[in-house]
């Protein structure tokens, strides 16, 4: 894929952006269901999530022809099994229903040997975020770099998710941040903001967000291993939980030496 494919993205996933503002500043209770979650319990999603996958469907079959799509709220579409694109339509879709701006679409192009290009875009903030492997990672065209913090303190920021208290303790001595959206907290440690982050969600819900930290300088581990995931094989309600810790740099310990289980 050249250069010249990738830039066809941007734009439309800002044309996306636009869309979901709108419903964000409109967005009624009647426009949102509560589903079955998996491994994650109860959810919400909206119309403008169906319809971000729907036309992100319709975007790669026009553009990248025999490629193949896999999507969180309408499945696998197999084609190309060493091409994947990988889409979480309104990642921080509770987020988008109450109000809280942090949340947008997540896309990642993914080939045999994973993800190889990954774009985040949050409307309500106009930050768009982007990588490809090998090369670095941008935040609205300005290239970013993870944080050089080498211990945790007061004067460092760490992440997780809503649903971590239910089973671990965070011990770290460092403040502590829950935005509700997991590719923004991989993003925010791709430009430093965050020293450190901990997630268990789906592919979707991570690969671009991987990407984009680990070329921003980013460390991030994850359970099972990137390399031995194959989007082609992964079946709609069937899809593997992923847990990623991301931090700074090679010199701040993992976060997993500071969770212990809650008593």
């Amino acid at each position: 894929m050249t250069a010249e494919d990738y830039r066809a993205v941007e734009p439309f996933l800002r044309e996306i952006g636009a869309f979901q503002l709108e419903g964000f500043r409109k967005l009624r209770s009647s426009d949102i269901q509560v589903k079955e979650g998996g491994s994650h319990g109860l959810s919400v999603v909206t119309g403008y999530d169906v319809e971000t996958e729907t036309r992100t469907a319709r975007f790669i079959e026009d553009h990248f022809p025999g490629d193949s799509f896999l999507g969180e709220e309408t499945g696998n579409v197999r084609r190309n099994t060493g091409r994947y694109w990988i889409l979480d339509p309104i990642d921080g879709t509770s987020n988008y229903t109450q109000g809280v701006v942090y949340w947008g679409p997540s896309l990642c192009f993914w080939d045999d040997s994973g993800p190889k290009a990954g774009w985040i875009y949050m409307p309500a903030v106009d930050e768009f975020f982007h990588a490809r492997r090998g090369e670095g990672a941008w935040l609205n065209g300005r290239p970013i770099r993870s944080s050089k913090v080498t211990e945790y303190s007061d004067l460092c920021t760490v992440a997780t998710t809503s649903r971590l208290h239910r089973k671990m303790k965070l011990t770290a001595p460092a403040k502590h941040r829950i935005l509700g959206s997991v590719v923004v907290n991989l993003a925010y440690v791709a430009t430093g903001s965050f020293a450190a982050s901990y997630a268990r969600a789906h592919v979707w819900d991570l690969a671009a967000g991987i990407l984009i930290a680990s070329e921003a300088g980013a460390i991030v581990d994850c359970s099972p291993a990137i390399d031995t995931l194959r989007p082609g094989d992964m079946v709609p309600g069937a899809v593997p939980a992923i847990t990623v810790l991301a931090r700074a740099n090679r010199d701040l310990p993992s976060l997993e030496s500071h969770l212990v289980t809650a008593g």
